[in-house]
């Protein structure tokens, strides 16, 4: 995920959430709350390629490449969006997130599931064969 835009209540760190609590095209029910925020992990893990998350919150013309656009759907497809530091696609590298902390708070029905904390999360290159990894679910450095 992109070390850009991960800010306490950017739209990036609440799809974050969105696709950690769904999955991807999950059927969205709780929203997440602008307490939704990142961290990178600077200095402690080699740059990596990355989603595009680098956009202003609200930037409805690049919200089918940028993971900080707009606030995700149900039935979202999180593949859709760019890798590097365009829409076009790039190499770019950065750091990249480190840590996540999750609040979801209410739906349409008025439910409200509480908070969540950050979760282990693996450190350096990530690969499926690695058990850490497999755990989290994890198929793919991307």
């Amino acid at each position: 995920f992109d070390d850009n835009q991960i800010g306490t209540g950017s739209y990036q760190a609440m799809n974050i959430c969105i696709l950690a609590k769904y999955g991807n095209g999950g059927t969205i029910g709780d929203v997440p709350t602008t307490k939704c925020e990142g961290s990178t992990l600077r200095g402690r893990i080699a740059s990596q390629v990355h989603w595009y998350g680098n956009c202003r919150k609200g930037n409805s013309r690049e919200k089918n490449c940028c993971s900080n656009a707009e606030l995700l759907q149900s039935g979202f497809d999180w593949n859709k969006f760019s890798k590097g530091n365009s829409c076009k696609g790039d190499s770019d590298t950065d750091r990249v997130l480190g840590k996540i902390q999750c609040e979801f708070g209410g739906s349409s029905s008025g439910g409200s599931s509480g908070s969540y904390a950050a979760g282990s999360w693996p450190t350096g290159w990530c690969h499926a064969p690695s058990a850490d990894c497999t755990k989290l679910g994890v198929k793919d450095n991307m």
